[in-house]
């Protein structure tokens, strides 16, 4: 318990912006020890962004300190040990990565030079989405407050990533060589193909959509084929394996900043409008948050004008204070 107080009130540090190059380093081996670890820091930092709504200047300077943490989670994992952490040892690494506008990371070969036991860790955080393209020219777009690994070894010993949240995958096709896609739930192996993954920790489900060529989900001793046009679920608590046939391409509207979804609980479009408006959407009683739709909204909406379409879909009314968002009948 006690050094849960600690590792929080350092969390609490470094949304301050005045936390300490140790406790920094401290804090980013509690945050990657494991997926609770995780789940818990972005509670932390969703009732710190609570606490200072009101606070503009203090939530720009969370934003510019959310992209800074970009920048460290991928050069942190190659200096060989937390103690020796330095932000002089990250200016001088962080020359082999280009970071573009738009949340864009590119990574060259020289990324790995010395590092070949370290993993590159990638985040998108909540309100943002990032796209990665690997050594191969694979490319990743990562959904709000996803996060991608994989090792130095990457196209040298296979093509291994890690993915905790969402990503939609345009993998590149290389010879003699699958590509893997770990998640928490089951992994995915493809050689060359286009598809979406939906792994967040805290959701009922994983999900794997493919939009084109072909995957096989393997989960325990299973192995499930996937067709361009199906999506196998996975109910991770029961264990529960469901396939369907859906209309693919919308499985990633989100990385073109649409929301589309032909049938979805409230329940679940609260889930990932929070993240993805980095809001808090509460749905105050269960008959209504398995009310299930259709929603398409195309444009760039505002969480406001995306709450203001739902009540013309359904029979809900919304109130919102500040990042908190209360839905009832």
């Amino acid at each position: 318990m006690k050094e849960d107080i600690n590792v929080r009130n350092i969390a609490i540090q470094y949304f301050n912006g005045n936390i300490s190059a140790a406790d920094e380093a401290q804090l980013y081996v509690f945050v990657n020890g494991s997926e609770k670890n995780l789940l818990q820091f972005r509670l932390w930092e969703k009732e710190w962004k609570q606490t200072n709504t009101g606070n503009e200047l203090v939530q720009d300077e969370w934003k510019q300190l959310r992209r800074r943490m970009r920048i460290q989670a991928a050069v942190v994992p190659l200096v060989s040990s937390p103690r020796l952490f330095s932000w002089r040892v990250i200016a001088a690494i962080v020359v082999l990565i280009i970071l573009t506008m738009g949340g864009t990371w590119e990574i060259s070969e020289s990324y790995f030079l010395r590092n070949q036991d370290r993993m590159a860790v990638f985040e998108a955080p909540y309100g943002e989405k990032s796209k990665v393209t690997l050594v191969d020219g694979t490319v990743v777009w990562l959904n709000s407050g996803s996060i991608l690994k994989y090792s130095a070894q990457y196209g040298k010993r296979g093509r291994l990533v890690e993915l905790v949240g969402e990503g939609y995958f345009d993998v590149a096709k290389k010879e003699n060589q699958t590509f893997m896609v770990k998640t928490r739930g089951y992994d995915i192996v493809v050689k060359g193909t286009k598809f979406d993954v939906s792994a967040y920790p805290e959701d009922a489900y994983v999900t794997t959509t493919l939009i084109e060529g072909s995957v096989c989900v393997q989960y325990k001793n299973r192995e499930i084929g996937m067709k361009p046009g199906e999506s196998v679920k996975l109910h991770v608590s029961s264990g529960e394996i469901t396939r369907l046939q859906v209309d693919a391409v919308k499985s990633r509207a989100w990385s073109e900043n649409r929301v589309e979804f032909d049938d979805i609980t409230l329940k679940e479009l609260a889930a990932r409008l929070s993240r993805q408006y980095d809001v808090n959407i509460r749905v105050k009683s269960e008959k209504i948050g398995n009310l299930r739709f259709s929603v398409s909204l195309r444009n760039r909406e505002t969480i406001d004008e995306v709450m203001e379409a739902l009540q013309k879909i359904i029979p809900i009314k919304v109130e919102r204070r500040g990042k908190e968002i209360y839905i009832e009948t």
